[in-house]
Protein backbone atom coordinates (compact mmCIF):
# COMPACT_ATOMS: atom_id res chain seq x y z
CA UNK A 1 0.00 0.00 0.00
CA UNK A 2 1.68 3.53 -0.96
CA UNK A 3 1.75 6.55 1.51
CA UNK A 4 -1.41 7.91 -0.60
CA UNK A 5 -3.59 4.92 -0.15
CA UNK A 6 -2.31 4.40 3.64
CA UNK A 7 -3.62 8.34 4.21
CA UNK A 8 -6.99 7.41 2.52
CA UNK A 9 -7.33 3.96 4.32
CA UNK A 10 -11.06 3.96 5.85
CA UNK A 11 -12.12 7.00 3.95
CA UNK A 12 -14.47 6.65 1.39
CA UNK A 13 -14.83 9.99 -1.15
CA UNK A 14 -18.22 8.62 -2.36
CA UNK A 15 -20.27 9.29 1.02
CA UNK A 16 -17.41 11.15 3.32
CA UNK A 17 -17.36 15.33 3.51
CA UNK A 18 -13.54 16.29 4.60
CA UNK A 19 -10.35 18.51 4.73
CA UNK A 20 -7.47 18.78 3.54
CA UNK A 21 -5.01 21.00 5.25
CA UNK A 22 -2.26 22.51 2.93
CA UNK A 23 -1.90 19.65 0.08
CA UNK A 24 0.17 22.10 -2.15
CA UNK A 25 0.86 20.33 -5.35
CA UNK A 26 -0.10 17.05 -4.11
CA UNK A 27 -3.30 16.63 -2.32
CA UNK A 28 -4.34 13.17 -1.03
CA UNK A 29 -7.89 13.11 -1.45
CA UNK A 30 -8.25 15.47 -4.77
CA UNK A 31 -11.41 17.79 -5.43
CA UNK A 32 -10.90 16.67 -9.09
CA UNK A 33 -10.84 12.95 -8.84
CA UNK A 34 -14.46 12.91 -6.75
CA UNK A 35 -13.53 13.76 -3.20
CA UNK A 36 -15.91 15.82 -1.51
CA UNK A 37 -12.90 17.81 0.27
CA UNK A 38 -12.44 21.34 1.39
CA UNK A 39 -9.10 22.61 0.59
CA UNK A 40 -7.27 24.56 3.91
CA UNK A 41 -4.02 26.58 2.95
CA UNK A 42 -1.61 29.56 3.64
CA UNK A 43 -2.90 31.52 0.74
CA UNK A 44 -4.95 31.02 -2.02
CA UNK A 45 -5.09 28.33 -5.15
CA UNK A 46 -3.90 31.46 -7.47
CA UNK A 47 -0.90 32.14 -4.85
CA UNK A 48 0.15 28.61 -4.65
CA UNK A 49 0.45 28.17 -8.08
CA UNK A 50 2.54 31.06 -9.03
CA UNK A 51 4.67 29.72 -5.80
CA UNK A 52 5.15 26.08 -7.66
CA UNK A 53 5.54 27.80 -10.96
CA UNK A 54 8.36 29.96 -9.92
CA UNK A 55 9.91 27.04 -7.76
CA UNK A 56 13.43 26.42 -8.27
CA UNK A 57 12.44 22.21 -8.05
CA UNK A 58 11.32 21.18 -11.27
CA UNK A 59 8.94 18.21 -10.17
CA UNK A 60 7.03 20.96 -8.30
CA UNK A 61 7.18 22.87 -11.19
CA UNK A 62 5.24 20.23 -13.42
CA UNK A 63 2.38 19.79 -10.78
CA UNK A 64 0.86 23.50 -10.63
CA UNK A 65 -1.86 21.97 -12.32
CA UNK A 66 -2.43 19.69 -9.20
CA UNK A 67 -2.63 22.65 -7.14
CA UNK A 68 -6.77 22.96 -6.65
CA UNK A 69 -8.42 26.24 -5.39
CA UNK A 70 -8.40 26.88 -1.71
CA UNK A 71 -11.79 27.39 -0.06
CA UNK A 72 -10.74 28.36 3.13
CA UNK A 73 -7.64 30.88 3.68
CA UNK A 74 -5.82 30.07 7.19
CA UNK A 75 -4.49 32.77 9.30
CA UNK A 76 -4.14 31.15 12.44
CA UNK A 77 -7.80 31.04 13.40
CA UNK A 78 -9.58 28.23 15.18
CA UNK A 79 -9.64 26.23 12.51
CA UNK A 80 -12.71 24.57 14.33
CA UNK A 81 -14.34 27.74 14.11
CA UNK A 82 -13.62 28.64 10.19
CA UNK A 83 -15.00 25.07 9.09
CA UNK A 84 -17.65 24.44 11.09
CA UNK A 85 -19.34 28.07 9.36
CA UNK A 86 -19.46 26.12 6.12
CA UNK A 87 -20.68 22.94 7.47
CA UNK A 88 -21.98 23.06 11.50
CA UNK A 89 -22.58 18.99 11.59
CA UNK A 90 -19.34 18.17 11.05
CA UNK A 91 -16.86 16.42 9.24
CA UNK A 92 -15.78 12.85 8.62
CA UNK A 93 -12.53 13.38 7.80
CA UNK A 94 -9.04 15.56 8.13
CA UNK A 95 -5.78 15.09 6.24
CA UNK A 96 -2.81 16.30 7.20
CA UNK A 97 0.24 15.46 5.20
CA UNK A 98 3.74 17.11 6.91
CA UNK A 99 1.71 20.04 8.44
CA UNK A 100 1.89 19.34 12.30
CA UNK A 101 4.82 19.48 12.93
CA UNK A 102 5.14 23.42 11.57
CA UNK A 103 2.27 24.07 14.19
CA UNK A 104 3.53 26.58 17.06
CA UNK A 105 1.16 24.51 19.86
CA UNK A 106 0.32 21.00 18.83
CA UNK A 107 -2.68 19.96 21.38
CA UNK A 108 -4.42 23.45 20.45
CA UNK A 109 -4.20 22.15 16.93
CA UNK A 110 -5.46 18.71 17.87
CA UNK A 111 -7.92 19.76 20.08
CA UNK A 112 -9.87 22.10 16.85
CA UNK A 113 -9.31 19.36 14.45
CA UNK A 114 -11.42 16.77 17.43
CA UNK A 115 -13.61 19.25 17.23
CA UNK A 116 -14.45 20.08 13.60
CA UNK A 117 -14.89 16.32 13.08
CA UNK A 118 -18.46 14.35 13.48
CA UNK A 119 -18.39 11.31 16.10
CA UNK A 120 -17.18 8.86 13.56
CA UNK A 121 -14.50 10.91 11.78
CA UNK A 122 -11.30 10.35 11.14
CA UNK A 123 -7.93 11.92 11.58
CA UNK A 124 -5.18 11.09 9.23
CA UNK A 125 -2.00 12.05 9.16
CA UNK A 126 1.94 11.93 7.61
CA UNK A 127 4.16 12.88 10.31
CA UNK A 128 8.24 13.31 9.62
CA UNK A 129 9.75 10.48 11.14
CA UNK A 130 12.67 12.22 12.89
CA UNK A 131 15.47 9.30 12.24
CA UNK A 132 15.20 9.98 8.62
CA UNK A 133 15.72 13.50 7.63
CA UNK A 134 17.01 17.08 8.86
CA UNK A 135 15.89 16.68 12.22
CA UNK A 136 17.90 13.72 13.53
CA UNK A 137 19.57 15.31 15.98
CA UNK A 138 17.11 17.80 17.57
CA UNK A 139 15.67 16.69 20.92
CA UNK A 140 12.47 14.38 20.61
CA UNK A 141 9.54 16.71 21.50
CA UNK A 142 8.45 15.83 24.73
CA UNK A 143 5.04 16.06 26.99
CA UNK A 144 6.97 19.19 28.68
CA UNK A 145 7.41 21.54 25.51
CA UNK A 146 3.77 20.50 24.44
CA UNK A 147 2.16 21.62 27.50
CA UNK A 148 4.76 24.65 27.63
CA UNK A 149 3.65 25.37 24.07
CA UNK A 150 -0.16 25.22 25.38
CA UNK A 151 0.09 26.96 28.10
CA UNK A 152 1.23 30.10 26.27
CA UNK A 153 -1.06 29.42 23.20
CA UNK A 154 2.05 29.64 20.69
CA UNK A 155 0.81 31.39 17.52
CA UNK A 156 4.03 31.59 16.26
CA UNK A 157 7.38 30.16 16.56
CA UNK A 158 9.80 30.96 19.37
CA UNK A 159 13.04 32.29 18.76
CA UNK A 160 14.68 28.97 20.20
CA UNK A 161 12.94 26.54 18.25
CA UNK A 162 13.94 28.78 14.80
CA UNK A 163 17.70 28.57 16.58
CA UNK A 164 17.19 24.77 16.25
CA UNK A 165 16.38 24.49 13.18
CA UNK A 166 19.57 26.66 11.64
CA UNK A 167 21.69 25.21 14.07
CA UNK A 168 20.75 21.72 14.35
CA UNK A 169 19.81 20.82 11.17
CA UNK A 170 21.93 17.95 9.10
CA UNK A 171 21.82 16.27 5.83
CA UNK A 172 23.06 13.16 4.53
CA UNK A 173 25.39 13.57 1.44
CA UNK A 174 23.05 16.77 1.14
CA UNK A 175 19.80 15.43 1.17
CA UNK A 176 17.30 16.69 3.09
CA UNK A 177 15.45 13.18 3.88
CA UNK A 178 16.37 9.34 3.28
CA UNK A 179 15.68 5.94 3.85
CA UNK A 180 15.42 3.69 6.40
CA UNK A 181 19.37 2.25 7.32
CA UNK A 182 21.05 4.94 5.10
CA UNK A 183 24.68 5.34 6.47
CA UNK A 184 25.68 8.33 3.68
CA UNK A 185 27.67 10.85 5.57
CA UNK A 186 26.04 13.39 7.80
CA UNK A 187 26.86 16.88 7.95
CA UNK A 188 25.27 20.17 9.82
CA UNK A 189 23.24 21.98 7.38
CA UNK A 190 23.54 25.70 8.72
CA UNK A 191 25.97 27.57 10.11
CA UNK A 192 25.71 27.62 13.53
CA UNK A 193 27.38 31.44 13.83
CA UNK A 194 24.58 32.61 11.62
CA UNK A 195 22.54 30.97 14.00
CA UNK A 196 23.68 32.87 16.85
CA UNK A 197 23.20 36.08 15.22
CA UNK A 198 19.23 35.60 13.91
CA UNK A 199 18.56 33.77 17.35
CA UNK A 200 19.72 37.49 19.10
CA UNK A 201 17.80 39.26 16.19
CA UNK A 202 14.97 37.25 17.12
CA UNK A 203 14.85 37.68 20.81
CA UNK A 204 15.08 41.59 20.05
CA UNK A 205 12.07 41.46 17.81
CA UNK A 206 9.50 38.88 18.79
CA UNK A 207 6.75 40.78 16.36
CA UNK A 208 8.63 40.31 13.40
CA UNK A 209 7.45 38.63 10.78
CA UNK A 210 5.99 34.83 11.13
CA UNK A 211 8.83 32.50 10.40
CA UNK A 212 8.02 29.00 9.60
CA UNK A 213 10.22 25.33 11.08
CA UNK A 214 9.79 22.26 11.92
CA UNK A 215 8.94 22.77 15.93
CA UNK A 216 7.79 19.15 17.03
CA UNK A 217 10.39 15.98 16.29
CA UNK A 218 8.65 12.54 16.62
CA UNK A 219 9.92 8.73 16.10
CA UNK A 220 6.69 6.59 16.13
CA UNK A 221 7.08 5.31 19.19
CA UNK A 222 7.22 8.76 20.80
CA UNK A 223 4.50 10.07 18.83
CA UNK A 224 2.03 7.06 19.89
CA UNK A 225 3.57 7.77 23.69
CA UNK A 226 2.33 11.88 23.40
CA UNK A 227 -0.86 10.73 22.38
CA UNK A 228 -1.31 8.36 25.07
CA UNK A 229 -0.53 11.27 27.89
CA UNK A 230 -2.56 13.49 26.42
CA UNK A 231 -5.43 11.11 26.26
CA UNK A 232 -4.34 10.08 29.93
CA UNK A 233 -4.42 13.85 30.94
CA UNK A 234 -7.95 14.45 29.74
CA UNK A 235 -6.72 17.17 27.01
CA UNK A 236 -7.24 14.82 23.75
CA UNK A 237 -10.03 13.15 23.17
CA UNK A 238 -9.02 11.01 20.24
CA UNK A 239 -6.72 7.89 19.70
CA UNK A 240 -4.61 6.29 17.62
CA UNK A 241 -6.39 3.40 15.35
CA UNK A 242 -3.35 2.60 13.02
CA UNK A 243 0.61 3.84 12.88
CA UNK A 244 2.50 2.50 9.71
CA UNK A 245 6.28 3.05 10.16
CA UNK A 246 7.38 3.99 6.21
CA UNK A 247 10.56 2.66 4.40
CA UNK A 248 11.11 6.31 3.48
CA UNK A 249 10.79 9.65 5.99
CA UNK A 250 7.70 9.41 7.58
CA UNK A 251 4.91 7.50 9.06
CA UNK A 252 1.33 7.36 8.89
CA UNK A 253 -0.98 7.17 11.62
CA UNK A 254 -4.67 7.13 11.72
CA UNK A 255 -7.09 8.72 15.03
CA UNK A 256 -10.53 8.37 15.89
CA UNK A 257 -12.60 10.32 18.47
CA UNK A 258 -12.32 7.86 21.71
CA UNK A 259 -14.35 7.98 25.12
CA UNK A 260 -12.76 9.15 28.25
CA UNK A 261 -9.75 6.64 28.69
CA UNK A 262 -10.05 4.53 30.92
CA UNK A 263 -6.78 2.92 32.36
CA UNK A 264 -5.50 2.57 35.58
CA UNK A 265 -1.94 3.88 36.78
CA UNK A 266 -0.35 0.84 36.96
CA UNK A 267 -1.23 0.06 33.32
CA UNK A 268 -0.40 3.86 31.74
CA UNK A 269 3.18 3.52 33.90
CA UNK A 270 3.35 -0.15 31.81
CA UNK A 271 2.87 1.52 28.61
CA UNK A 272 4.39 4.44 29.15
CA UNK A 273 7.95 2.54 29.95
CA UNK A 274 6.93 0.62 27.18
CA UNK A 275 6.66 3.18 24.82
CA UNK A 276 9.57 5.63 26.27
CA UNK A 277 12.14 2.17 25.52
CA UNK A 278 10.70 1.77 22.27
CA UNK A 279 11.85 5.33 21.22
CA UNK A 280 15.09 4.72 22.17
CA UNK A 281 15.54 1.93 20.03
CA UNK A 282 14.35 3.50 17.68
CA UNK A 283 16.27 7.00 17.58
CA UNK A 284 19.74 4.04 18.20
CA UNK A 285 19.07 2.31 15.11
CA UNK A 286 19.10 5.47 12.96
CA UNK A 287 21.09 7.69 14.64
CA UNK A 288 24.09 5.24 15.22
CA UNK A 289 23.28 2.17 13.76
CA UNK A 290 22.52 0.12 16.95
CA UNK A 291 20.68 -3.00 15.93
CA UNK A 292 16.48 -2.53 16.14
CA UNK A 293 15.30 -4.82 18.58
CA UNK A 294 11.39 -5.78 19.71
CA UNK A 295 9.57 -3.89 21.80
Amino acid sequence: MDRFEELRRNLDKTNMVGIEIGPFYSPVAPKFDGWKTIVIDFQDGDALRSVARDHSVEAIRAKVSQIEDVDIVWQGDPLDDLALVRRPEGYDYFIASHVIEHTPDILSFLQQVSRLLRETGVISLAVPDMRKCFDLFKPASSIREVLTAYREKRVRHTPETLFEARALSVNRSGLGSWLAGSTAPLAFTGNFDHAWRSYQQDVASLDARYIDAHAWFFTPASFELLILELNYMRLLDVSITSLVESHGSEFIVQLRKTPAIQISLADFNTKRLALSRQQAVEYASEAVGAPQQPA
